[in-house]
């Protein structure tokens, strides 16, 4: 037993807490001690016992008060998880599309076809579509594709790259091909404010070569617009390949004087030869008189649902955590 003594005003002070229990045990043995020599103390203690039932206050009680602690602490820690799972859960499904050829695949199916309702169906919902080249500049993903309808519809879908390693689909271009095999141009956009035209080929086995022309606007804005031919090779049967206006120009031959490039197109199909094939994949059925696209609205309402998410998660957790 500790050698330290109380005094009886102490032990007054003490003996509430100490009938119920709710004293350390070393001042519990001092307060006892005293008890057993000090007469007033110890009919004062056995009358404040006498007046009111004592309750000690069972280890039990003890143990479920630090275990409702537990429970609010890992309370807030489930609310702050689950805030962080839904924001995920709400980014994750725009930026939703791995760069392998299941999920460019989905991409296309998923994003191309135009909607049943919309006032003009370039590719009706339910057409086959297939991959035919991609390639990633940047954080950007280009996709071309082709659609297994009458128009035999093509375009260049593109997508950008999110914090995830995933894609999320910026626009896609839509426009008829009028060949069973051969090359087609897109224009899009690798960074902001610049862009670089698209060489695709779908099905190029016999066909070496395209022979383009180039659409130019004049530097003075008036009088005929300047238009240039251009050979350029087929690398291989599928591709995608990026030119800069600069490059065309050269490809071209193309003085800076001549203005800016507007347009550019394929005029004819060339065989190994050089020879002119292109009647031998024109597919006469498909009209060449529109061009279509589709494009996706910024992330604005997706960042504002996860700032809700993370709101009441905040909310969640300042509940858990409050002090009663």
């Amino acid at each position: 037993m500790s050698e330290k003594k109380l005094d009886c005003c102490v032990v007054r002070d003490l003996l509430p807490s100490y009938l119920e229990d709710l004293t350390e045990p070393e001042t519990a043995e001092q307060v006892k001690a005293h008890l057993a020599g000090c007469e007033a103390c110890s009919a004062l203690a056995a009358q404040m016992g006498a007046q009111v039932p004592v309750e000690k206050a069972p280890k039990r009680a003890l143990r479920f008060l630090r275990q409702v602690k537990r429970t609010r602490l890992l309370a807030a820690l489930m609310a702050l998880l689950l805030a962080l799972l839904c924001m995920w859960w709400l980014y994750d499904r725009e930026f939703h599309y791995a760069n392998t050829e299941a999920g460019r695949l989905a991409a296309v199916e998923d994003y191309v076809p135009d909607d049943k309702d919309a006032m003009y169906i370039h590719v009706a919902p339910g057409t086959p579509l297939r991959v035919v080249a991609y390639a990633e500049q940047g954080s950007s993903l280009y996709i071309a594709y082709a659609a297994e309808d009458e128009d035999h519809v093509h375009g260049v879908m593109t997508l950008r790259r999110g914090i995830n390693g995933k894609y999320r689909p910026i626009r896609a271009s839509k426009d008829p091909f009028p060949y069973t095999a051969g090359v087609f141009w897109d224009e899009v956009m690798i960074r902001k404010g610049e862009w670089q035209y698209v060489m695709v080929g779908d099905g190029c086995r016999e066909i070496y070569a395209v022979r383009v022309e180039m659409s130019y606007v004049s530097p003075t804005g008036s009088g005929p617009t300047p238009h240039y031919e251009a050979t350029i090779a087929v690398p291989e049967p599928d591709f995608m390949r990026f030119y800069s206006a600069a490059e065309l120009n050269e490809i071209a031959e193309v003085g800076e004087e001549v203005g800016y490039l507007r347009s550019i197109w394929t005029e004819a199909i060339l065989d190994k030869d050089g020879s002119d094939v292109t009647d031998q994949y024109r597919d006469g059925n498909v009209p060449q008189n529109w061009s279509g696209g589709k494009g996706t609205a910024e992330l604005g309402v997706v960042y504002v649902y996860m700032a809700i998410a993370a709101l009441l998660g905040v909310v969640f957790i300042r509940y858990f955590l409050r002090r009663d």
